[in-house]
């Protein structure tokens, strides 16, 4: 998450993400922003603004929540040459139905 994003005004060097279990469907990939991306292109379920980084997908963990089996991207950033020229230096996921998303865990750390 970029620090912007996660700080709280109310507690100093102390960040909060969302941990989110996400139904993407079928994605449309972006390399750059495009604010008129206002819902999903007919077709697709969700946008990805790719990154021209990843996390290493060798290093994935694989949990069972609710009897379905989740993928946890827990590997360094690895540069991903297909995104090479990517606006977006990590890759960022947007849907637009609140019935994709499950929220399963709030993380607080410190950017001490």
């Amino acid at each position: 998450v970029g620090v912007h994003w996660g700080t709280f005004e109310g507690e100093r060097n102390v960040g909060f993400m969302f941990l989110v279990e996400t139904a993407l469907g079928r994605m449309k990939y972006i390399k750059m922003g495009n604010s008129s991306l206002t819902h999903p292109p007919e077709g697709f379920s969700s946008i990805a603004a790719k990154g021209r980084l990843e996390p290493d997908p060798s290093k994935d963990k694989i949990q069972m929540l609710d009897n379905m089996r989740v993928i946890i991207p827990i590997g360094p950033p690895e540069p991903q040459r297909e995104f090479e020229a990517s606006g977006f230096l990590h890759s960022e996921y947007v849907i637009y139905n609140e019935g994709q998303a499950r929220l399963r865990y709030l993380a607080k750390f410190s950017f001490a």
